[in-house]
């Protein structure tokens, strides 16, 4: 069900919702500085950010799957990242890019055409969804107003990360590991 108002014509329609779907998103972004918070980006399934102490750029955790797949209708507001990094999409999947909108544009003629979409593919991991395939399907569900999609939703568990490297696990700076025997 297509929410947002139109003029009748899908293809200026389509544009429409795209420049409302990018204006809302660079606001989004000019609060967020005003605010003094950081741009929103997407999360990523399975990224740890490093410790402040650290300074180092954050790492991934790996995954797995736990579960077959299965179709679901999913509340957009449930889906919180990507599987893998994006840069075109904020946290609430509006296009933040121009190289996105042929693509949106595409989506939103076949869904305002009613011929719909298909489904996403999405992870679950801990409650929250991440998209596998489907994150031009999401911004473009979002920005006609609907409130869930239908995803094809696969369970997934985080993996424990390694053990952090004690130091007498460490070598010497000669490249010597320490006697292992008891003093």
């Amino acid at each position: 069900m297509v929410r947002s108002m139109g003029t009748g014509l899908v293809q200026q329609d389509a544009r429409d919702d795209f420049d409302r779907a990018r204006r809302r998103a660079n606001w989004a972004k000019m609060a967020g500085w005003l605010l003094g918070r950081p741009a929103s980006r997407l999360a990523v399934l399975g990224e740890v950010a490093s410790a402040p102490s650290e300074g180092g750029p954050g790492r991934r955790l790996e995954y797995e799957r736990v579960g077959p797949a299965g179709e679901a209708m999913v509340p957009i507001g449930h889906i919180v990242g990507t599987v893998e990094p994006t840069r075109y999409f904020d946290r609430q999947f509006r296009p933040t890019s121009g190289h996105v909108w042929a693509r949106f544009q595409r989506i939103a003629v076949e869904v305002r055409s009613g011929r719909g979409m298909e489904p996403v593919e999405l992870y679950r991991c801990g409650g929250s969804y991440y998209v596998l395939d489907g994150r031009h399907r999401i911004a473009v569900a979002r920005a006609l107003g609907q409130r869930s999609v239908l995803a094809l939703v696969t369970e997934v568990r985080l993996n424990d990360p390694a053990p952090p490297i004690r130091h007498q696990d460490r070598p010497n700076p000669h490249g010597h590991f320490p006697d292992p025997s008891p003093r």
